[in-house]
């Protein structure tokens, strides 16, 4: 008969498990790090395009993360960051019109999950149909109102398919009940339809980014490529701690990263902007 675990080693277990960098972290640091080479590109270079194919693998994965996350709450400070980033933006474009910015849009996904989530929980595939419609239909007008737009959110929409496949996967493999019980009986939503999610979201994502920057073909092929693996990756996502463990010293770093790209990522668009409007000499 085994030994029972002793309390200290539950508690040591728990504690490392809670400084562990999360998958979250990792991918959340790549997507920072995309945005800013891309933003590096823009504002600095010459010849941007190939800075242009690797930022544009940032979107997609914040995106994706609002559609996956459980949280419904809009933080106050995405409001203002995306509304003092947009005034800057369009400071540099001599005060024309431009979409508001990725904060905005972000927001706005956060803020239709639970309505989406239910709809595909009462409707499965019906609901996923009507959605995916919905959001195609309506690009023409949101991309010109918000960055990415429906882009963006069908990259949400797969995040949630995804989320809703592994939460019941996690059920079945423990035979638990589902803490959420809905007034009908609730559709399992099958890998396929994550699988449908992803496809569309890819197809439509590169179709109009194409549109929008005309990436030469070499360039194209090598975007194309880069979004693949990065679907293929988010497929495979899982949140909990990550197998691949920092050194110690990049543990805090990266955790803080983790919990504060979005901030990060403003901080850092915006010192862009102001460095090219008041050094003109820098842009290119």
């Amino acid at each position: 008969m085994s030994a029972s675990p002793h309390p200290t080693d539950m508690n040591h277990r728990r504690e490392n498990t809670s400084r562990a960098v999360d998958c979250t972290d990792w991918l959340k640091c790549a997507a920072l790090v995309c945005a800013m080479l891309d933003h590096f590109g823009h504002f600095f270079m010459d010849d941007d395009r190939w800075w242009g194919v690797v930022g544009r693998l940032a979107a997609p994965t914040f995106f994706f993360l609002i559609g996956y996350a459980a949280t419904r709450t809009v933080p106050l400070r995405w409001l203002w960051l995306g509304l003092v980033l947009t005034l800057l933006n369009s400071w540099n474009a001599d005060w024309t019109w431009v979409e508001a910015n990725i904060l905005f849009s972000l927001a706005l996904a956060r803020l239709a999950r639970p309505a989406v989530k239910a709809l595909i929980d009462r409707q499965g595939w019906i609901g996923f149909a009507l959605l995916v419609a919905a959001l195609v239909a309506v690009q023409p007008i949101a991309g010109d109102i918000v960055d990415y737009g429906a882009e963006g959110w069908l990259w949400a929409l797969f995040g949630l398919c995804q989320r809703i496949a592994v939460d019941e996967t996690s059920a079945r493999d423990s035979s638990t009940v589902m803490q959420e019980t809905p007034t009908r009986p609730r559709p399992r939503v099958p890998g396929l339809m994550r699988l449908l999610a992803c496809m569309i979201a890819v197809v439509f994502y590169i179709y109009q980014e194409q549109e929008e920057f005309g990436f030469p073909f070499v360039h194209l092929i090598v975007f194309i490529a880069g979004i693949g693996a990065l679907s293929i990756g988010l497929l495979l996502f899982r949140r909990g701690p990550s197998r691949i463990q920092p050194p110690e010293f990049l543990v805090c770093p990266l955790r803080f990263v983790g919990r504060h790209t979005l901030e990060l990522y403003a901080v850092q668009l915006a010192s862009f902007e102001l460095l090219v409007k008041l050094v003109p000499d820098l842009a290119p």
